[in-house]
């Protein structure tokens, strides 16, 4: 499968499909590694026919992986309940 492209947040983004079941789970890596990925599960086929607002609206409600939903890994917020 060939993954596509996606510039978003000063950032080019390779996006493809990583797991398939019922849902599938698309994977944002960023090409420079500057980033985390973000990963998000979408209807199985949805990816196939997203147009480029419909990509970039995925990428807003994808979080990074590996740490909290502002990108940095292992720290806490004072905004949520312990």
């Amino acid at each position: 499968m060939l993954w596509r492209t996606l510039h978003a947040d000063d950032c080019d983004w390779e996006v493809g499909v990583i797991s398939s079941g019922d849902e599938e789970i698309i994977e944002f890596r960023p090409k420079e590694q500057t980033r985390p990925p973000r990963r998000l599960a979408v209807p199985k086929g949805a990816l196939d026919s997203m147009d480029d607002n419909a990509l970039k609206s995925a990428y807003t409600r994808a979080r990074p992986i590996g740490g909290d939903y502002y990108g940095r890994p292992g720290k806490r917020m004072s905004d949520i309940n312990p």
